[in-house]
């Protein structure tokens, strides 16, 4: 160990863990154990703000939007990116004055989600003409970069992947491939940090109705849905555990 020590093999870093707030201890896999819990999931808008000028002459990027779906709405503040996968085709949607962005494959069911029973679909483009764009964060003063990642699948949500690499083991490996640093706005007992601005203080689960009522208010929600799925829990306390790199 210390030869390796001395070569500079040893580091400390970062890693996501399962991670038990009410226990304050992070689990090993054989320390989950899974039941259902009721969630609400989201549909939310991400500005364009640099499209590095591939979608002019097809939509007003001011009124332009990636629109990422998750269920666990507490990990927004941890947002630094959206994952696309590189060889789908993604459409670019014309509802009403706005344009948003999705997979083709999930358009449909996307729309659906929001309640849009009319819409274009004025452009198709593939994942990977959207890399190294940026889109706006709904709530904090952060850009979010258009990532490409294989692991992006065509089976739910919007194929745009909210990444948070604080919270996530995929969206680690992604988010130190581009080159981002880290954040991790939740704390060892579950509460979000500075780093979740507005909502710092919170406990993680209180902040879910609480990001959810302000992307509402500030138009940044397309839509939500109430649903249940299977959860890990930790077999100690029985309570949910959450995602966090530490």
């Amino acid at each position: 160990f210390g030869e390796m020590f001395n070569k500079g093999c040893i580091y400390k870093g970062m890693k996501p863990v399962y991670w038990c707030p009410t226990c304050v201890t992070a689990l090993a896999e054989a320390e989950i154990e899974y039941a259902e819990d009721p969630c609400t999931s989201i549909y939310v808008k991400f500005r364009v703000s640099d499209d590095k000028g591939k979608l002019d002459g097809i939509c007003d990027k001011s009124k332009t939007y990636f629109i990422i779906w998750t269920t666990t709405t507490w990990t927004l503040p941890g947002n630094q990116a959206i994952a696309l996968n590189p060889d789908e085709d993604y459409a670019i949607i014309s509802v009403g004055g706005e344009y948003y962005i999705t997979a083709v494959a999930l358009a449909e069911k996307s729309m659906k989600a929001g309640g849009v029973d009319s819409y274009d679909i004025i452009a198709v483009m593939k994942g990977k003409d959207f890399e190294y764009m940026t889109a706006e964060h709904p709530f904090l003063d952060r850009l979010s970069l258009i990532a490409n990642a294989d692991y992006v699948t065509m089976e739910s949500g919007t194929g745009c992947v909210h990444t948070a690499g604080g919270f996530g083991a995929d969206d680690f490996v992604t988010s130190r491939r581009y080159g981002i640093d880290v954040v991790v706005p939740v704390n060892d007992h579950g509460y979000q940090t500075e780093d979740a601005g507005k909502f710092a203080g919170l406990k993680y689960s209180a902040s879910n109705d609480a990001i959810l009522e302000d992307l509402k208010n500030t138009g940044a929600l397309f839509a939500s849905e109430n649903m249940v799925h299977q959860y890990p829990h930790c077999w100690r306390c029985n309570n949910p555990i959450i995602f966090r790199a530490t």
